[in-house]
């Protein structure tokens, strides 16, 4: 790294070349003072290892000497790049080259000592299971609405010159500084995002949700796990200022990439009844092995759609139609906006959310498409002339209800009393398949020799009629548990065979959902579905002063500043004020 004067740089760029110099010597000085301890080089000393407190000395200075080899490498690095245009000659190259070469090396003897501590560490709670999980047992997928934006450049984030004089570092020493605070503010943004309101009476449960999740993103990375036996809680660790940029980096991807069931499995650990099975101990509190397979509270969801804002990944988690029913009545009673990028919930009808409200989980509801038409064709050469079309389809949809709800066999019942409607249903995967009439059909065709002599062919005498199938009943089966389809629910398939779009079809089965609430139209109905978790507190409502409007209390606090100062006990870096937007939830406006 050459270092002498010339012309080439400007008074602070020279400045900054020679702190770069000065501090990557006295790193190299201290890294040639080091003594390599002949234990910790020795993969059969660490892997026979019994004693934690060994191990630890033995990461410290295993740790120590990566991140001086680190240093070195990437001021060698910057200083080419910053200074010479990226023009490493062959001697400074090789050099570089053994450097980074002894670092894979500490790397790799890192790596077997905290395996090592994270296999004696697991022992010792008897929770040699966790070794067996699956990693990839269900995918991380990249939807839960959060960005992954890095900070940027601001000129606030950076040392500026001062009107009495230049502040100049270690420009090297600023960008390390930098980025250990990047990652630092993104764990803390991104978990203050996820606390419920202040007014919230699950805003403490949400924050045990928030300490269960960090602790899930811990639990299962060696590295991560050795280091939390240092703290007692989650906050300690992560109100550590002096964490370094490796650790700081793990911990946000750890965080980060924990999926959708992950965020179940951390829900459950809070709100189970009772602390019986196989659990880990992680930073103050039980990571348990299995699910406690016990019924959720209604608002146990809103924490899941904190985290996650994903309704397709969401329903992934759902083992049930009865779960699938209860995260969807969350989602639809609280007003809380998620995606929908393969399975809605939300469709532009009149009606379609009281109906779905009500506990109907539609595989679709599409738009209508035209009920009637006629047309002329040509049957071919052995015909004597044209023959006249005449086509009516009905509307169809499928969908599937609770088998533990007396109310939903009632709605069935009615709809098979309805004119209008027929019905085939199914109870269950092994259930009898019922039908209303014999044949529930979705369209049916007439011919005739000219268009005024459709009218003579009786409809119920045609043959060309397309009707359902006993396998269209899958289609009904509500998507669950890992995309797979869950056939444990009353499965059924409306036919609306009356006049009418697609919307006066989802009114008429509101009617019916009406007559089984015994209320008067489809405002009262939605009253009747939503008082009773109102009542027992499971949905929250605020009133707007102003205006006197009620309306849901939204599942995360909306000032995500004032969330930042309560979580953390101190306001949020300058930079972070003055730009709110970073880290901010990518499918709000902040």
């Amino acid at each position: 790294m050459p270092t002498v004067d010339g012309p080439t740089w400007c008074p602070r760029h020279n400045e900054e070349r020679l702190k770069l110099y000065a501090n990557y010597k006295a790193h190299h000085a201290l890294l040639d003072t080091l003594v390599d301890n002949p234990a910790c080089s020795d993969v059969t000393t660490i892997l026979g290892c019994t004693a934690l407190p060994l191990l630890k000395e033995w990461n410290d200075c295993l740790r120590l000497k990566y991140n001086l080899l680190t240093r070195c490498i990437e001021a060698r690095v910057y200083f080419s790049e910053r200074f010479f245009g990226n023009d490493m000659d062959f001697g400074h190259k090789t050099f570089w080259e053994s450097l980074v070469k002894k670092r894979a090396e500490v790397e790799q003897f890192l790596y077997y000592v905290e395996t090592r501590a994270y296999q004696l560490i697991l022992h010792t709670q008897n929770a040699l299971w966790v070794l067996d999980r699956d990693p990839d047992i269900h995918e991380s997928g990249d939807c839960s609405g959060y960005d992954d934006d890095s900070l940027g450049h601001d000129a606030s984030f950076h040392s500026i010159e001062s009107n009495r004089g230049a502040v100049i570092e270690d420009p090297l020493e600023t960008v390390l500084r930098e980025r250990s605070v990047e990652f630092l503010e993104k764990i803390r943004s991104r978990l203050a995002r996820y606390c419920a309101p202040s007014a919230s009476k699950y805003h403490d449960e949400r924050l045990e949700v928030i300490y269960a999740y960090v602790r899930r993103a811990i639990f299962t990375e060696p590295a991560l796990m050795f280091l939390s036996q240092s703290y007692d809680s989650v906050m300690a660790l992560l109100s550590d200022d002096n964490l370094d940029l490796v650790t700081l980096e793990k911990i946000w991807n750890a965080v980060k990439t924990l999926c959708v069931h992950d965020i179940r499995d951390a829900v459950d650990d809070v709100l189970r009844a009772n602390g019986q099975g196989d659990y880990v101990m992680v930073l103050g509190g039980k990571v348990f092995k299995e699910a406690s397979g016990e019924e959720w509270p209604l608002h146990a969801w809103g924490h899941m759609m904190a985290i996650y804002h994903c309704y397709s990944c969401l329903r992934t988690t759902c083992k049930t139609v009865d779960e699938v029913i209860a995260m969807t009545r969350f989602a639809l009673f609280s007003e809380t906006a998620l995606s929908q990028s393969c399975i809605k919930y939300e469709y532009g009808f009149d009606g379609a959310k009281e109906l779905i409200l009500a506990g109907f989980i539609p595989s679709d509801i599409p738009l209508s498409s035209p009920r009637h038409s006629i047309i002329c064709t040509d049957s071919g050469s052995q015909s004597f002339g044209p023959v006249w079309e005449e086509t009516k389809r009905n509307l169809s949809l499928y969908g599937s209800l609770s088998l533990n709800d007396a109310r939903a066999q009632a709605f069935v019942n009615g709809c098979i009393r309805h004119p209008d409607l027929m019905v085939m249903l199914r109870k269950g995967a092994d259930g009898r398949v019922i039908r209303s009439r014999p044949v529930v059909w979705t369209s049916r065709k007439r011919h005739a020799r000219s268009r005024s002599a459709l009218t003579s062919v009786p409809w119920e005498k045609t043959r060309d009629v397309v009707r359902c199938e006993d396998d269209d009943l899958e289609e009904a089966q509500p998507s669950g548990w890992s995309h797979e389809k869950i056939a444990d629910c009353l499965m059924v398939v409306l036919v609306d065979g009356g006049d009418g779009n697609m919307g006066d079809f989802v009114r008429k089965l509101v009617e019916v959902w009406c007559r089984v609430y015994h209320v008067k139209d489809q405002k009262e109905l939605y009253c009747a579905l939503e008082t009773p978790f109102v009542e027992a507190g499971e949905l929250e409502h605020c009133t707007c002063g102003q205006h006197e409007v009620t309306s849901a209390l939204p599942i995360t606090q909306g000032d995500v500043m004032s969330a930042y100062e309560s979580l953390w006990g101190a306001p949020p870096p300058p930079w972070l004020v003055e730009n709110p937007n970073r880290f901010r939830l990518a499918t709000d406006s902040f």
